[in-house]
């Protein structure tokens, strides 16, 4: 089988970044620290050892994962954000981060997106640093580290297209492979957390970053497809409570605007959410034709380490 030059350059890159970055690794089977060997693979002294794909990726799972979202889901997920419909997240997201990176006196940031998902998020939001010249070149962020976690190996596979100089890992929520205190933002965006974890990986004056629906989110596919059923009304109190008992707030935001749905797009849109599943579409077509707009409204909290 023939490799492409493009894809050993991007895992030739892969291993540069992971090279440059292995104290933030811990080895998932031991816990030992891990090094790039002659290979490039990432092993540990107890040579547990885990190879790079050629994509541009490392898969640091231990045990064998039955997929929750099709690959098909995140494929629609994936062009619906590079439709620009988070941009205003984005936005909001870079600024925090630049907020907080501004407080900071050292040099360099590790930035961990957990649960990153098809990866559109970190990536925009490397991008939106990335091409700011006043916070970016010749910056604190020029040294900065972005990581994207999954457990989804199809949804890492997007994400590893990028040419972004992301660290891109099949891993597991509930099982970090990194070091403590390792990272000084965790991002959190429309997934599921693990607190315990996010609190291990984090450095003691980092922050924890969680974006969670509104109550409007997407309310058009909702009112569509459940109709007065359960699932058509939503509230984030539980989720909002649940951070408030883990982490100390230091902020919540709040982001409502509607996205102009062009046609071509409608079908990704209704495929990139779990909120469809479970119901029948004939074609799509009947439910396309009575959405053309949809409400973004996103819950943005940040946290920080409790204090003992």
């Amino acid at each position: 089988m023939s490799i492409s030059i493009k894809s050993i350059k991007k895992k030739d890159r892969a291993c540069e970044l992971i090279q440059k970055n292995k104290m933030i690794f811990k080895c998932p089977v031991c816990s030992s620290i891990m090094f790039i060997n002659h290979s490039g693979s990432l092993t540990c002294n107890s040579n547990h050892s885990f190879d790079l794909s050629r994509k541009g990726y490392i898969n640091l799972l231990t045990s064998s994962y039955t997929p929750v979202y099709t690959k098909e889901l995140f494929e629609s997920r994936h062009k619906v954000c590079e439709a620009g419909f988070y941009d205003p997240l984005i936005d909001k997201l870079a600024e925090i981060i630049d907020g907080y990176k501004q407080s900071k006196e050292h040099k360099g940031m590790n930035i961990l997106d957990a649960g990153c998902g098809e990866g559109s998020h970190i990536n925009s939001i490397f991008n939106k640093i990335a091409n700011n010249s006043n916070t970016f070149k010749g910056s604190k962020f020029e040294s900065s580290t972005f990581v994207g976690i999954d457990i989804s190996k199809d949804s890492i596979n997007i994400g590893a297209r990028n040419n972004a100089d992301i660290i891109w890992c099949v891993a597991d929520l509930a099982k970090l492979p990194f070091q403590n205190g390792s990272f000084d933002v965790v991002l959190n965006i429309l997934s599921p957390a693990n607190y315990s974890e996010f609190n291990r990986v984090l450095d003691d004056e980092g922050i924890v970053i969680k974006v969670v629906p509104g109550s409007e989110y997407l309310i058009e596919l909702r009112e569509l497809f459940y109709k007065g059923e359960d699932g058509s009304e939503y509230s984030n109190n539980i989720v909002i409570d649940y951070f408030k008992e883990k982490l100390d707030v230091k902020d919540i935001k709040h982001i409502n605007y509607k996205y102009e749905l062009d046609r071509q797009l409608l079908p990704d849109f209704v495929k990139m959410t779990p909120l469809t599943w479970g119901k029948v579409i004939d074609g799509l077509n009947k439910y396309e034709t009575d959405i053309s707009t949809a409400t973004v409204d996103l819950t943005i909290l940040v946290g920080t380490k409790k204090k003992l």
